[in-house]
């Protein structure tokens, strides 16, 4: 599926879809909703001043986080629903799943986006399927996810460019979320996949033989009073007791973040972000040893505004200081081991309103890396190449549309 381009998939789409609403007499409560997004645009990327390696500069048509799904739910009565939801992600630049640096989008297809099914009742919801775990920042921080193209990119704690902790989706996954009490609910994931990543693997597709003892596990606690909001965020995989001979790596990731309403339609929020890798797999030129135990912190605010009903100002920044526990310097470009791994970022868009529904943006993205820093949006699918030369500085500057249905 993944090599295959996407609108031959289209009329299977569709008459899943045709299926689905065929058989709507077994959903009668409540239906099945069609929804998707589109958000393309022309952007500008620039990475300069690498240590060592070449200067980078695309003009590009580009997809921001397209998709289309499908969602419902059957009242089963007694306060219980059946949920359901598919969703996959579409390139509307190209129709592939190919990603803006020339690689695979593993987030693109029919359907790798999140897509379970389970069981809403009084004590609470329960999925199981390709689920998100961690890296979503709800309302607090919204941005990238329902505004425009890109954000700061740590602000995610899925990457902070040297450090690949890598949890988002996560394949095989059983998540339960409490009802809301107080203003208040959390919701608890466990996997037996902790790829991807250089040793970490999933225990469900193993050689037969081997240690089936990979998991990972994820909280995210939520709490909104208004006007303030607040969320903890919480992951931890390690892989299989004998995926890598002498070692058993793991990953955590970290992050707090809060927010206040200070008036309708305008927010501040603050957010910290700690990733940590433990018994890395395999040694990181020009930075970080076989074996090596690592950390890095980064902390940031970020700003939206409506100044008229159909204005709106967004505008972020970060600091990811330099990365903790480099026991030797690897031979490679930068060779600084964990010295100068930190980074500065920063984001400023403006938004034009036609409706609820669609909108027209320009952006500024910036990343200033350090001299051994590698810092870019990948998790965005937004980057130029797959691995960013130490100590370059990637920008995008974007005008783009997105429309919401």
């Amino acid at each position: 599926m993944h090599r295959k381009n996407l609108w031959r998939e289209l009329p299977r789409l569709a008459a899943g879809a045709a299926l689905v609403a065929g058989v709507s007499g077994a959903w009668a409560q409540d239906g099945v909703q069609i929804y998707g997004r589109g958000n393309v645009g022309l952007d500008r990327y620039d990475a300069t001043g690498a240590t060592a390696g070449p200067a980078i500069h695309r003009t590009r048509l580009y997809d921001a986080i397209s998709r289309l799904g499908f969602r419902g739910t059957e009242d089963l009565g007694g306060g219980y629903k059946a949920v359901f939801q598919m969703e996959a992600g579409v390139n509307f630049d190209t129709g592939t799943d190919r990603a803006q640096d020339g690689t695979a989008n593993t987030n693109v297809g029919a359907f790798l986006r999140d897509t379970f099914v389970g069981l809403d009742t009084p004590a609470g919801r329960v999925t199981a399927g390709r689920q998100s775990v961690y890296w979503q920042n709800g309302a607090i921080i919204p941005a990238s996810n329902f505004y425009i193209n890109a954000d700061v990119p740590f602000f995610t704690g899925v990457s902070t460019g040297r450090l690949p902790l890598l949890i988002s989706r996560v394949n095989n996954s059983i998540m339960y979320t409490t009802p809301t009490l107080g203003g208040a609910n959390a919701s608890f994931s466990v996997s037996p996949t902790t790829s991807p990543g250089p040793g970490f693997v999933d225990s469900e597709t193993v050689a037969p033989g081997a240690a089936h003892d990979a998991r990972l596990h994820g909280l995210t606690v939520r709490w909104q009073g208004a006007p303030y909001a607040a969320q903890l965020d919480v992951a931890h995989k390690r892989t299989s007791s004998d995926a890598v001979a002498g070692l058993r790596p793991s990953g955590t990731g970290l992050k707090v973040m809060a927010g206040w309403r200070y008036m309708p339609g305008a927010q501040i929020s603050v957010i910290g972000v700690r990733v940590a890798l433990k018994d890395l797999a395999v040694p990181m030129a020009g930075f970080a040893a076989r074996g090596d135990d690592l950390s890095q912190f980064g902390w940031g605010f970020a700003w939206e505004h409506m100044i008229t009903p159909k204005i709106q100002l967004l505008a972020s920044a970060g600091v990811l200081r330099d990365a903790k526990g480099c026991t030797s310097v690897v031979a490679g470009a930068a060779g600084r081991g964990c010295k100068d791994t930190g980074a500065t970022s920063y984001m400023v868009a403006a938004r034009y309103l036609f409706s609820k529904r669609t909108a027209v943006y320009a952006s500024l993205n910036q990343v200033k890396n350090r001299a051994n820093g590698t810092l870019d949006y990948t998790g965005m699918a937004l980057n130029a190449v797959p691995n960013l030369s130490p100590g370059a500085d990637p920008r995008i500057i974007a005008l783009g549309i997105i429309h919401n249905f």
